[in-house]
């Protein structure tokens, strides 16, 4: 078993900024025990895509969370308009419309069958539209 002041060295080393690694070198244990203790501390490890659940993911600002409401990801609606628009101009799709064959080109969504409405509209009611 760990002593009670190594598992509270690892878990102030941890929230500081420190990798499982560094902790594991730092105080003489594996990794994989510094992992245990901080996973069954209850803290949820960062992976590397995601942010500090206290600040907003776009800018960095801490965050004011409501008891008993959802956790924020964002400071305002700005910041998310702005980190959607970043993340989705990183994943274009070249598709094909089922309906007129045209190529064209999907952010974030490659399950697209329209390049747009009236193909959609076109394709569900018939030739006849206006």
């Amino acid at each position: 078993m760990i002593p009670v002041k190594e598992k509270e060295a690892v878990l102030t080393m941890y929230r500081q900024g420190q990798k499982y690694k560094e902790i594991a070198d730092l105080l003489l244990l594996s990794p994989n025990t510094v992992k245990s203790i901080c996973r069954r501390s209850g803290i949820k490890p960062l992976t590397s895509g995601e942010a500090d659940p206290g600040k907003c993911r776009n800018c960095g600002l801490p965050l004011s969370h409501t008891a008993g409401a959802r956790q924020k990801l964002f400071c305002s609606d700005r910041c998310r308009y702005a980190w959607w628009n970043k993340k989705r101009g990183l994943m274009p799709y070249r598709l094909t419309c089922s309906c007129c064959g045209q190529e064209f080109i999907s952010y974030g969504n490659k399950k697209r069958k329209f390049c747009g409405r009236e193909c959609y509209l076109r394709s569900r009611y018939g030739e006849g539209l206006p």
